[in-house]
């Protein structure tokens, strides 16, 4: 589903351009340039999950903002260090 489907879709849900636009507290311009880019705003998108229940995602409306992360540098490796300043070495009194 491209974000244009995904905002098309709360647009039926709600019947309208204007309803909707109300629900998240927009302009029905400002709702229907969202459609037309395919590019709502970050807080749009939000609103937009919130009063579909979920069932339009951020993630469907923003992919870019809300995709998922991804994990580029791999520090298992430091997990075995203790914290500075722990451990039989450290200096008494700290």
């Amino acid at each position: 589903m491209t974000p244009q489907d995904a905002i098309a879709e709360a647009i039926q849900m709600f019947g309208s351009e204007i309803a909707l636009a109300r629900a998240i507290g927009y302009t029905a311009p400002a709702v229907r340039r969202a459609r037309d880019k395919g590019r709502p705003s970050a807080e749009m998108a939000c609103n937009i999950e919130v009063v579909t229940n979920g069932r339009i995602t951020r993630l469907a409306l923003r992919p870019d903002i809300f995709g998922p992360t991804v994990k580029l540098i791999d520090n298992s490796w430091n997990r075995a260090r203790p914290a500075r300043g722990v451990g039989r070495h450290a200096k008494k009194g700290f």
